[in-house]
């Protein structure tokens, strides 16, 4: 048997597609600034795959619960690990090269801005 006919099924699992991504930045302004880093796949399913959430320098662990990301609006829930308690919702409409929108965290909003990162 040829040697070629052992090593295509190996090449052929190896050439997988690249799956696309992409990440915002997210950052309040002021004092005790939270930040959201989020990472995003170009699929058929929820656009946000990855989240990260800082508060005032402290990470709080998070799953992303549902996101959208639709024409210029990008709009995220955070939720604790286990689904059990709201960490952050985000809300944002492109502005130029940026989103500007506003966070709500522990009752209280303020305004955010995000970068492509």
């Amino acid at each position: 048997m040829p040697k070629s006919y052992l090593v295509l099924p190996l090449v052929l699992l190896i050439s997988t597609p690249a799956h696309a991504t992409g990440g915002l930045f997210c950052e309040t302004a002021g004092a005790n600034p939270i930040q959201v880093q989020l990472v995003i796949g170009h699929t058929v399913l929820s656009p946000v795959v990855q989240a990260r959430l800082t508060d005032n320098g402290v990470e709080v662990q998070v799953t992303v619960a549902q996101a959208w990301v639709e024409g210029d609006e990008l709009r995220v829930d955070l939720t604790d690990p286990n689904a059990e308690r709201h960490e952050l919702r985000l809300l944002a409409k492109r502005k130029g090269d940026n989103y500007d929108g506003s966070i709500w965290r522990g009752g209280k909003r303020r305004w955010v801005r995000c970068v492509e990162s």
